[in-house]
């Protein structure tokens, strides 16, 4: 899959349950703050980020951190799980080996494996990169997506094409 057509592909997937927070004032001011001292290990640590409204958009679950400076916080075994703006329900779960989070730019990062599961698919990839802010990424390398239901994506043209 060429690098355009991945993040179309991650784009659709994130997009078609969910809005992906352009134009929202709140995204700017909303930081995603890990208690995290620089140079040490937190084990077990769980941090949900919530909105204005105080509903969870994200919850983060990690076996281990370790915040390397200011801004970057290494992550091991890291289960992100994000919840559909309209409804607040789980939505899709990244599932990640090791990673690094850019607190600044809420980018996250990989170069091992992610898998990304969502009722109706899974994707799975050599690395990728993750913004939690606007909800969209990129995965890079061998690329496995498998869509369950295919028929509720089917756009309302005929064989040949022609909307109906």
């Amino acid at each position: 899959m060429k690098s355009a057509g991945k993040t179309f592909a991650l784009i659709w997937i994130f997009g078609s349950s969910a809005a992906l927070g352009f134009g929202n004032e709140n995204e700017e001011s909303r930081r995603i703050d890990l208690p995290v001292p620089i140079g040490h290990d937190v084990k077990g640590l769980r941090v949900p980020v919530r909105n204005d409204q105080g509903k969870v958009e994200m919850q983060f679950d990690m076996e281990s951190a370790r915040r390397l400076d200011d801004q970057n916080i290494e992550m091991h075994t890291v289960a992100i799980q994000t919840f559909n703006e309209q409804t607040f329900k789980p939505d899709a779960k990244i599932n990640l080996k090791t990673a690094t989070m850019n607190l600044d730019t809420e980018v996250i990062t990989t170069k091992e494996p992610v898998r990304i599961t969502r009722e109706d698919f899974f994707l799975t990839a050599d690395a990728g990169e993750f913004n939690s802010k606007t909800r969209h990424g990129t995965v890079f390398g061998n690329i496995h997506l498998v869509i369950y239901n295919r028929n509720a994506f089917q756009t309302k043209s005929g064989s040949d094409g022609q909307s109906h």
